[in-house]
């Protein structure tokens, strides 16, 4: 509506300037429906044209649309030469018949985000990690010193335990720092700074002195991380090597990289991957 009226000296309501946007996306990009009628094609075509990957869709009984996912060759192949650590997260789809986008992701030996696979499920719900982990487990080598980052979502939580029983599976630092700063309010600006040391440092010594400074702030915050478990947030504790992935911002940089492509039609989001 600005950009019309700056460039154009076009004055038209938000309704208007909604109507026309969708008009020109459906002419450059096809409308929403065609989008998903062209998906079969469009997953054979990368297929062959990427040997080795891992290109699937299914519908429901109904015949709608139910999941997407994809693992490149290249993707594939890369894992093996990349940190035996896995970072997923998941962002709603903005399109018409919306969705959930999944990531995965890992860090190669420049500590570069590296992409694993993206999947895309037609609702929200605990089902949707199952299915994403299951399609992980299938399509990368199996690493016996897996380590999984993610945040705290119960679906991943069951998802991880019942998929990738062997793996370790740690949580974001930042989510948990979010719900201790909502936990306890008075704490919030000592303790962003003293819990996030606590996390990284390499020895239960150094955690324990750290842990000690929170216990002035609030004993509760002790009592919290604990019964969560160190091993899950804490690098001095976890039991298999992190390589100081504390955080599930890779995955979630990802996600805001696809941001504008998650309005997209079907296929188009697609091919932003």
């Amino acid at each position: 509506m600005l950009d019309m009226q700056t460039k154009y000296d076009i004055y038209m309501s938000y309704k208007k300037a909604w109507i026309a946007k969708e008009l020109a996306m459906e002419l450059a990009m096809r409308s929403e429906k065609d989008s998903y009628a062209h998906l079969p094609s469009m997953c054979h075509v990368l297929e062959r044209s990427n040997p080795g990957s891992i290109v699937s869709y299914s519908c429901k009984e109904n015949g709608e649309f139910n999941n997407f996912c994809m693992c490149l060759s290249a993707w594939r192949e890369g894992w093996i030469h990349c940190i035996p650590v896995i970072i997923v997260d998941g962002s709603f789809l903005k399109s018409y018949y919306k969705g959930t986008l999944l990531t995965a992701c890992t860090q190669d030996a420049n500590k570069q985000i590296f992409p694993l696979a993206f999947g895309i499920y037609s609702g929200e719900n605990t089902e949707i990690w199952s299915w994403f982990f299951s399609m992980l487990k299938h399509s990368l080598m199996h690493r016996d010193d897996l380590y999984i980052v993610s945040d705290r979502h119960e679906g991943i939580i069951s998802s991880v335990h019942s998929v990738f029983s062997h793996a370790q599976h740690g949580y974001c630092v930042y989510h948990i720092l979010a719900n201790l700063k909502t936990r306890f309010r008075g704490t919030q600006k000592t303790v962003s700074w003293k819990f996030l040391q606590t996390a990284r440092v390499g020895s239960v010594y150094e955690c324990e002195e750290y842990l000690q400074m929170m216990d002035s702030e609030d004993p509760r915050i002790r009592t919290y991380l604990e019964r969560m478990g160190h091993d899950k947030w804490s690098g001095a504790y976890a039991s298999r090597n992190r390589y100081s992935v504390m955080m599930s911002n890779n995955a979630e940089s990802l996600n805001a990289v696809n941001a504008t492509a998650r309005e997209y039609p079907m296929c188009q989001t697609i091919m932003c991957f």
